[in-house]
């Protein structure tokens, strides 16, 4: 690990990601979230404030009549919904840059992300292991598999000419030895650290980041529940690189599924598949 001294030369500031997007989220993460707070917040992010909107008046949750007043929508939604739109608005922000190359590495890692965080949620249902996890865990699924690699764009910030020589010369390389690359590359540092770190910062509960940190490695020191969403992350790469999503090249056969703890034996992948391809398409044409 790096000493704090070090990380102070490391900016965690991501251009994209404003203030009321931070604010939004602690709210949403808060044990009994404030409504009247977070929509009064809502209005100060005039594009937040629109996606709500339209995912209130879309087709999946539209009513008799448009809705234009906020705190309609939110009732209208729900908190589960709220948290969704509330994530994928401030975190895929994060995955943008003024770099043409950069950027595009950074959209595909976003399709990718929605993806896997699509797939980890279809699978509750379907794995008792999960299901059977404390609530706050299975309410961090979703944002966990969208952000479990933000530590790529602090690097983009932090190393911007090294990562777009990392870009050009590097992704040719095995997943494995992408990986080992980064920390030749970038002072030592790399997506798995620094992405802990900043979650750390936004926040999040302790097992977030434990995760975020390990999520390469197939056998981690984290406690059995932590360990279980660490195999539910992992399985949900697996599967999102058999549906073509991988941003990076294709792990070697069997990668994320090594030692897994998950008993995904009686699950249907198939038709996981075609369900999250088919969500994919439905949140794209929404936002």
């Amino acid at each position: 690990m790096h000493s704090v001294k070090r990380l102070a030369h490391i900016d965690f500031n991501i251009p994209g990601v404003k203030a009321v997007g931070m604010e939004l989220m602690r709210l949403i993460n808060s044990p009994n979230p404030d409504m009247e707070a977070f929509a009064r917040t809502v209005e100060l992010d005039p594009a937040i404030f629109g996606s709500i909107l339209a995912c209130a008046n879309s087709p999946l949750f539209a009513g008799i009549a448009e809705i234009s007043d906020l705190r309609v929508a939110l009732n209208r939604l729900g908190m589960k919904e709220i948290r969704r739109i509330i994530f994928h608005v401030v975190l895929e922000s994060a995955f943008r840059s003024d770099n043409a190359e950069i950027n595009k590495l950074l959209r595909a890692i976003w399709k990718q992300n929605l993806a896997v965080s699509l797939t980890m949620q279809r699978l509750i249902q379907e794995c008792p292991q999960v299901k059977a996890l404390p609530m706050e865990m299975v309410s961090m699924i979703y944002p966990l598999g969208l952000m479990h690699v933000i530590g790529i764009p602090v690097l983009a910030i932090n190393f911007y000419e090294p990562f777009a020589k990392f870009i050009h010369e590097d992704l040719s390389r095995p997943l494995p030895e992408i990986y080992a690359r980064e920390k030749e590359l970038f002072d030592g540092f790399d997506h798995f650290e620094l992405g802990a770190e900043l979650i750390k910062r936004w926040g999040f509960p302790d097992f977030v980041p434990d995760i975020i940190s390990t999520y390469h490695v197939p056998e981690p020191s984290l406690d059995a529940h932590s360990r279980t969403l660490h195999s539910l992350l992992r399985f949900a790469r697996h599967l999102a690189q058999e549906l073509g999503f991988a941003a990076l090249p294709g792990a070697p056969e069997g990668f994320w599924l090594e030692s897994s703890t998950l008993d995904v034996s009686k699950v249907n992948t198939q038709e996981i598949m075609a369900d999250v391809t088919d969500q994919l398409k439905k949140i794209t044409a929404m936002f």
